[in-house]
């Protein structure tokens, strides 16, 4: 077992529709374990295609295949900074409706991530022989500076691995000062704090955990995290329309 901290700081401003109030679109303050899955190029689709004509995520099928090689949990902020801006564009559409003017603007507001922002993620290899061949993920590990995109419209970030020198794993009662993912968690915690409007799902910071399973990752002499040892994407499938849980 290895254990990275990885420190995120956006080059560009990074944009995701965590809410939308009318006609204005805000980012959270965080940064979705799913969203650097796919920054870092783990979620591949077998079915890839340039035409995208429905938005319908596939996390199932595209992150699940990662389970038992890596982890990694949503980046929490050490420095958020924001910049309103608005936008004002016209449709492309090649069909008018009746009544409709060709001159019509859609426009509104979007809450964005400025460039300068810093956050920070914990990265879990349980088995390094069977990592997938992602040259960000490669170049990461072996301790480089990294340039990803992420976002709606692809912005620049670097990233910086530190491994744990230390990892032990027991059973106890611990705090975890770590961004979570409630759907990748086996076990609930005891309390915690719920990141308000977290989309795809609920996330959780402050999490207090009684007689579970944790490892506890030492970057110095003052200076451990504890992480919950049972996480794993979509530990908890989610529902389809039809009320079943998706099975792989």
């Amino acid at each position: 077992m290895h254990v990275y901290r990885v420190t995120v700081e956006l080059l560009d401003y990074v944009f995701f529709a965590t809410t939308e109030r009318g006609k204005v679109h805000e980012t959270g303050a965080f940064l979705h374990n799913y969203a650097l899955a796919y920054a870092l190029g783990l979620g591949r689709s077998e079915t890839y295609t340039y035409t995208c004509l429905t938005q319908e995520p596939h996390y199932v099928e595209e992150l699940t295949p990662l389970n038992g090689i890596l982890y990694l949990t949503p980046a929490a902020p050490l420095r958020a900074l924001y910049r309103v801006v608005q936008w004002n564009s016209t449709g492309e559409s090649f069909v008018l409706r009746r009544g409709q003017s060709a001159g019509y603007p859609d426009w509104g507001f979007a809450r964005m991530l400025r460039p300068g922002s810093r956050f920070f993620f914990y990265l879990l290899v349980h088995d390094a022989a069977r990592l997938p061949p992602a040259p960000a993920l490669q170049g990461l590990l072996s301790g480089q500076a990294v340039r990803v995109r992420m976002g709606k419209f692809p912005a620049k970030a670097r990233l910086q691995a530190e491994p744990a020198r230390e990892v032990r794993e027991g059973r106890r009662d611990f705090l975890c000062e770590a961004m979570l993912n409630w759907r990748d968690l086996e076990a609930d915690p005891v309390v915690c704090d719920v990141v308000a409007a977290g989309r795809p799902t609920r996330l959780l910071t402050r999490a207090r955990f009684e007689d579970e399973l944790c490892y506890e990752a030492r970057f110095g002499p003052d200076d451990a995290v504890a992480l919950p040892a049972r996480m794993r994407f979509l530990a908890r499938m989610p529902k389809t329309k039809r009320g079943r849980r998706k099975t792989r």
